[in-house]
């Protein structure tokens, strides 16, 4: 490498490495509050996933039954 590159080269590096080191210091601060608001999230998420369960569960019993009633019974010939 060149000596007028070296310098800039340098420059780069520290960059970059300083600003890697406070993403990775800021993820791992992100990391640290994760608590009591997780909980309080993934509790509301399976109250929607139990509600939409139930409904999808209304829906296909509700078309089943509708289905079986329209089946005719059979006749022994």
């Amino acid at each position: 490498m060149s000596e007028q590159l070296l310098p800039m080269a340098v420059r780069v590096q520290v960059a970059f490495g300083g600003l890697r080191a406070r993403l990775s210091d800021e993820w791992a601060a992100r990391h640290e509050d994760d608590g009591i608001d997780e909980a309080v999230t993934k509790m509301i998420w399976l109250a929607v996933g139990i509600g939409v369960a139930l409904a999808a569960t209304a829906f296909f019993l509700n078309t089943f039954n509708d289905a079986k009633d329209s089946v005719p019974d059979p006749v022994a010939p």
